[in-house]
């Protein structure tokens, strides 16, 4: 049974990475446009950014770690070294996003100023780059 919903299951956890990274990245550049505004105007518009959060992110997120690992269950590869990796950078990315909606939860409550973090974007990128080759490929 588990070898007939396998590609659904691929495809589910693929669509929810695209979303996952897509909402990631989304936050980064908007923190980066709302972090230029004064700290009284940023309120409403962080207020929007959780709504997507909530909406978006998060449950893409979830779904990334129960599908991902419904997959890595089913084809045995919780003793796999590449996926040790992978998940390393898919906890990174994880924590990425818990410290950014704790941020925007602060901001939010306390009306302190957003900040972007440099590099944030690119480290998304190299860790979602990293997490398709391990995946795909199976080096370890």
């Amino acid at each position: 049974m588990i070898a007939a919903l396998y590609p659904y299951l691929v495809a589910t956890h693929v669509t929810a990475v695209v979303f996952l990274v897509g909402g990631l990245l989304a936050q980064e550049r908007i923190v980066n446009a709302i972090s230029q505004s004064p700290p009284e105007e940023q309120a409403g518009m962080l207020a929007a950014l959780q709504r997507f959060d909530l909406l978006v992110t998060t449950p893409a997120l979830l779904l990334t770690w129960i599908f991902g690992l419904s997959l890595a269950l089913s084809a045995g590869w919780l003793s796999s070294r590449w996926l040790l990796v992978k998940l390393a950078f898919v906890v990174a990315l994880s924590a990425l996003h818990g410290f950014r909606s704790g941020r925007i939860r602060h901001c939010i409550r306390t009306g302190a100023a957003i900040r972007r973090i440099p590099g944030a974007d690119l480290g998304i990128v190299i860790a979602m780059l990293t997490i398709a080759v391990l995946a795909f490929v199976k080096p370890v």
